[in-house]
């Protein structure tokens, strides 16, 4: 696959200037392709963000040359573009765990591997990771297991699914604290339910929940959202981030999602992430792999 080739050839590119600039423009050459479906294929392919995997190969080579050479903080933040040594720092010790005179003292440090891209065949299908996740960070949210803690925000999300218009047309959710907190003790058990948390708001907005993967690797992704935060992209963010997860680590080969077509709030994320009505009132949405690499979300 010519595709694998070329993103191979990239990793590369970015290894040799680790140290230095890296030009997204020129990977998209190497890749023969746009910035957005770069961005696209190597997080389906890597399981992190383009970005997040240049910083974070770039902490463990900061890590080499502490233990290795003299070079100064200083010196190391621009050598591997922080506009400070505070800036690089605080990157640092995010990273591992400990500030850089730590690791030069101790000789401990955290490692991320370069990568390097293959594709399996397992009786007619192909897979390119088997990892479980349980945390996924942008910029604005957090995709993370549900806590005890969360059931609050849980309840808001409950009374605001069942004041909707169309609550009528999923299941009924109960409202009390009682069985509030014992849904969300539930869910924090299990792998399929996911909390949406707001960075800025510091509460969960929205609920997802991987409903289940057919023998035809259809795979079936519902949500409900806080209606009070509709409109500001939050599962926007999610379930982009959640369909990458979905094509790359668990082999679905399409995502549906089922809506009525007149609740707008809840399908105009769906339609921003490429997926189309497929009957004849327009209740079920649906995006392919295919669509997905070669249409890449915004």
């Amino acid at each position: 696959m010519e595709w694998v080739s070329n993103l191979n050839k990239a990793i590369g590119y970015i290894e040799e200037h680790l140290r230095g600039e890296v030009d997204y423009n020129e990977i998209c050459k190497i890749c023969a392709c746009s910035l957005p479906k770069l961005q696209q294929m190597f997080s389906m392919t890597c399981g992190v963000p383009i970005s997040e995997y240049v910083r974070n190969r770039r902490m463990t080579i900061a890590a080499y040359e502490l233990i290795k050479t003299d070079v100064k903080i200083i010196d190391l933040a621009l050598m591997l573009g922080y506009d400070s040594p505070e800036s690089f720092t605080r990157a640092y010790q995010m990273f591992h765990g400990v500030p850089p005179t730590a690791t030069r003292k101790t000789k401990v440090y955290e490692e991320y591997h370069r990568a390097s891209i293959q594709i399996q065949t397992y009786g007619g299908k192909f897979k390119m990771g088997t990892k479980t996740i349980m945390r996924i960070e942008t910029e604005r949210i957090i995709i993370r297991k549900f806590r005890a803690d969360d059931w609050k925000d849980l309840q808001e999300i409950a009374i605001s699914k069942e004041n909707s218009p169309f609550a009528g047309d999923d299941h009924a959710w109960p409202t009390d604290e009682n069985t509030i907190k014992g849904i969300c003790k539930h869910f924090a058990k299990e792998h399929q339910f996911w909390a949406v948390e707001a960075k800025e708001l510091k509460k969960v907005v929205c609920f997802i929940n991987f409903n289940g993967i057919d023998e035809n690797q259809n795979l079936d992704i519902g949500h409900v959202m806080n209606s009070a935060y509709c409109g500001k992209d939050y599962e926007y963010d999610a379930l982009k981030a959640l369909y990458n997860y979905a094509f790359l680590e668990l082999g679905a080969l399409s995502i549906v999602a089922l809506w009525p077509l007149a609740y707008e709030e809840k399908v105009a994320p769906l339609y921003k992430l490429g997926m189309k009505g497929i009957d004849k009132d327009g209740g079920t949405f649906v995006v392919t792999r295919e669509e997905w690499i070669t249409n890449p979300a915004e």
